[in-house]
């Protein structure tokens, strides 16, 4: 277990512990350090991680032990033997490895409720793809530190037919809410399934003009090939592929060309493979969808989505199965990484019924293993990909997704290497989200007391 105590005291002073007080002896030699432990769960400020091996993600090694100084919900150091400042949480991780939190590039988060399970299972940052305009309220309070959750980034959800956010059936309205959606303060665009190819490049055009960059589907009018030419920066399925590039087919000797396509735009792809597997479970299947509301993790879903869950006749009715399609998204999400296109791991939880927030991530990441995808990659794509992808679209953003100096104290402390077997990320020590310190035992109570408070 890791140890923490605050270190206040002068060096080369001895104090005498009674049943309320602390012995601490330390002195200059800071190998000679003995620290006894302190039963800190909750804290910010400056903190130190002593003796930690960090997980490089970029190189998919380990470096260390070393020690991590956080203040000002950054990292400020990285080194051996690190000096302590007056006053800093000391957190001793002897066999520790910490590595950068997970992020979740497609969630369609709603409640209030649905930001701790994220932060829980070591997800610090999401991107939320088109809900209610009160995700905006969520994300400044998180960002002001009055709520406790990932980072937030939000979409505005834009199509040419519908009832929900922006609809555009003409050019002059396509400008008009890209105008809105700036002055708003969302941070993307996303575009939907239909909107027509001249609107669409009307809104490319605009939101070029107004710098707000724009991600979402294949729209299919004018397909992904032409959209990713024309700046849209990030695909939000795998899945969208098989509709507005191949066709509706799973033809591979097309693959080697979206390849070049994609990889040519510079465009991003979030797969959301975990998403396609909880709709396969369900697909046809009233059953398999009441399986997946019976597992152990729904206790920690707010019972708003539980009942949309129950009352929806998505995907239970359909006919036939999904098999084909899976296996083909594996094919070319293979393909797309080996030829360079950089991926990002998403679960578009929790609109799908049975889709959990924060622990679909878990299944993801598993997901993108299956494709043939090392463990070593799969976890920069679950951080640092998702750290370049929005210093490449978004400005004046403290970087993050690598431990580095200078980049946001999003960190994952865990009890076993991750680049061993992923399932590790389940064995956490603790969560550091902007720099506030959860330990695993502070957030299993957090935990359990969202799941009492759905009762």
């Amino acid at each position: 277990m890791c140890t923490i105590q605050n270190q206040l005291l002068p060096k080369k002073m001895m104090l005498l512990l009674t049943a309320l007080f602390l012995f601490e002896t330390t002195c200059s030699d800071k190998e000679s350090e003995s620290f006894a432990a302190i039963s800190v769960r909750d804290t910010t400020g400056t903190i130190v991680f002593r003796n930690v091996q960090i997980v490089d993600v970029e190189q998919g090694t380990l470096e260390g032990p070393v020690d991590v100084l956080i203040d000002s919900q950054k990292i400020m150091a990285i080194g051996a033997d690190l000096e302590a400042p007056s006053g800093a949480v000391v957190i001793d991780c002897s066999e520790k490895y910490l590595m950068p939190g997970l992020a979740d590039m497609h969630t369609h988060v709603n409640y209030e409720n649905d930001l701790l399970p994220y932060v829980a299972n070591g997800v610090t940052t999401i991107l939320n793809m088109g809900s209610p305009s009160n995700i905006l309220s969520m994300r400044d309070q998180v960002n002001s530190g009055g709520l406790l959750g990932p980072t937030i980034y939000a979409g505005a959800f834009v199509d040419g037919t519908g009832n929900r956010g922006w609809i555009v059936q003409t050019t002059g309205a396509a400008r008009s809410a890209v105008g809105d959606i700036k002055e708003q303060g969302w941070d993307f665009i996303k575009v939907y399934n239909s909107i027509q190819t001249d609107v669409f490049l009307a809104l490319m055009d605009e939101a070029q003009i107004k710098n707000i960059p724009v991600i979402g589907h294949g729209v299919r009018a004018p397909g992904i090939k032409r959209i990713i030419q024309e700046g849209q920066s990030m695909i939000a399925h795998a899945e969208e592929y098989i509709y507005a590039y191949f066709n509706y087919s799973n033809d591979a000797s097309k693959i080697p060309d979206a390849v070049n396509d994609t990889k040519t735009s510079g465009a991003y792809v979030t797969t959301t493979l975990s998403a396609y597997r909880v709709i396969m479970k369900q697909w046809g299947k009233p059953s398999g969808r009441d399986a997946l509301l019976a597992v152990d993790e729904i206790q920690y879903v707010d019972p708003r989505w539980i009942t949309s869950w129950q009352n929806s006749g998505a995907y239970i009715y359909n006919q036939g199965n999904l098999d084909d399609n899976y296996h083909f998204q594996q094919q070319f999400v293979k393909a797309f990484h080996d030829g360079g296109i950089p991926l990002l791991a998403g679960t578009d939880s929790p609109t799908i019924p049975g889709g959990i927030p924060g622990f679909m991530i878990h299944d993801d990441l598993a997901e993108l293993e299956k494709c043939g995808i090392s463990r070593k990659d799969v976890l920069k794509i679950a951080t640092m990909n998702a750290g370049n992808f929005i210093a490449k679209t978004k400005q004046d953003e403290m970087p993050f997704g690598k431990i580095q100096t200078g980049y946001r104290a999003d960190l994952l402390l865990l009890n076993q290497n991750p680049l061993i077997d992923l399932k590790h990320l389940k064995n956490r020590a603790g969560v550091m989200v902007r720099g506030h310190w959860l330990s695993e035992e502070e957030l299993s109570i957090r935990m359990t007391e969202l799941a009492a408070n759905f009762k």
